[in-house]
This record gives structure tokens, C-alpha cells and sequence, in this order.
């Protein structure tokens, strides 16, 4: 049906792994940016720490406005863990999912942005590389 060459395949392998980084990392951004906005704060507490594979993920355990307590593991994980258990945070939730929240102080924007950066930059090598063959 298509013949690809080397050039080709190996111009939609990285396309395709920079285009994902890409899209991971506005997905993130963008969940940032409505929770900053359109969230509820409130203070939590790291209850414990769990480990899946070498990524430590922190269960964060808060009450809402409506006195109902919440226990969530956040979706964004490091290595090592920048979080201990018994440490209190603050966190913006959506209030429709409780669950779905971000702690405000948790550098993982930054990284958020460090793999944006990477996604671009691996796009644009891969047009690069492209061009030039």
C-alpha cells in the first residue's frame, strides 16, 4: 500500500515521539491552568507514599468545603519522592472530581515545561533531519 523508506520510517518515529511529548505536556498545562483557575483550594496531608516501579506518587488526603474528606494519590510522580509522609500541602481541586487535583506547591510545571521543551525539540531535529536527507 505505501512504500516508506528508511528516511521515511524513521521520520515518523521521531515525529511521533515528539508530537506525544508535546501532547502530554499541553494536556498537563492545560489541567494546571483550569484547576488554578476554576479549583478550590484546600490544605492537605500527605498520608503516605506509594512506589510504582522507580516513581514515587504522594496520597494526599484533604476535606472540602463540604466536610467531606477526600483520599487521592496524585497523578504525578518523582524520583526520588519530593514529598514525606505526615507533610502538609496545599492543593487546588476540581469540585466536581475531588480527586482530580494539583498540589500548588509541587515544581512538576517545571517539568511539565521540561518535556514541552523536549517534545518541540525532538519535532523540530526530526524535520530537520527530514529535510536534510
Amino acid at each position: 500500500m505505501f512504500n516508506l523508506d528508511s528516511t521515511d520510517t524513521e521520520f515518523l518515529k521521531t515525529m511521533a515521539l515528539g508530537v506525544g511529548f508535546l501532547f502530554f505536556a499541553l494536556a498537563k498545562l492545560q489541567q494546571r491552568a483550569r484547576l488554578q483557575k476554576h479549583g478550590v483550594t484546600a490544605e492537605g496531608v500527605v498520608i503516605r507514599v506509594e512506589r510504582e516501579g522507580d516513581v514515587y506518587h504522594p496520597v494526599i488526603r484533604f476535606l472540602t468545603p463540604e466536610q467531606k474528606w477526600i483520599t487521592a494519590r496524585y497523578d504525578t510522580g518523582t524520583n526520588p519522592s519530593s514529598f514525606t509522609e505526615g507533610e502538609a500541602v496545599q492543593l487546588r481541586f476540581d469540585p466536581g472530581d475531588p480527586t482530580c487535583f494539583i498540589i500548588v506547591s509541587d515544581s512538576s510545571a517545571l517539568l511539565t515545561w521540561v518535556f514541552a521543551g523536549i517534545g518541540a525539540g525532538i519535532t523540530i531535529y526530526g524535520v530537520g533531519q527530514y529535510l536534510n536527507a
